[in-house]
């Protein structure tokens, strides 16, 4: 599989990690960038509660997408998928040692609840590193097509 295109690029233009994350994809399923920004805006800030981090739910989207099923019936597939994405959960793991976004920024001393520090996290590059990550590990594993 080719390359995508840099989320860290996507992101530093404003979107968000989860936005970011798909959007770098989305030329390679035929989505557009529109589709894609907003399929993934509710996932941003961890679903805007500081749960799952938006770049773990914009990889988790794209890997539906590339080794997801359109039927309910595809057992398989799904459980392929689901695979996958445990998979990419836990080497996500191993670099961030959650997926959880509270607990990534809080770990690097970010307070989700103080609006003024979450203002500056674009500036910080604690994000782009964090989108960084996320890509990096998406696409090993869609190259490794596991």
């Amino acid at each position: 599989m080719t390359k995508s295109h840099n989320a860290v690029d996507y992101l530093m233009a404003g979107h968000s990690c989860s936005q970011a994350m798909i959007m770098a994809y989305s030329s390679k399923f035929n989505i557009s960038q529109e589709t894609a920004s907003m399929l993934a805006t509710g996932f941003a800030g961890g679903i805007s509660q500081g749960l799952t981090c938006g770049a773990v739910a914009g990889a988790i989207m794209v890997a539906g997408l590339k080794f997801g099923s359109s039927t309910s019936w595809d057992r398989y597939t799904n459980e392929h998928c689901a695979l996958v994405t445990q998979e990419f959960c836990h080497r996500f793991k191993c670099r961030r040692k959650t997926i959880e976004c509270r607990e990534i920024l809080m770990e690097n001393q970010v307070n989700p609840g103080d609006p003024g520090q979450m203002g500056k996290l674009r500036e910080s590059g604690l994000c782009a590193g964090i989108v960084a990550d996320a890509q990096e590990i998406l696409d090993q594993l869609l190259d490794e097509e596991v």
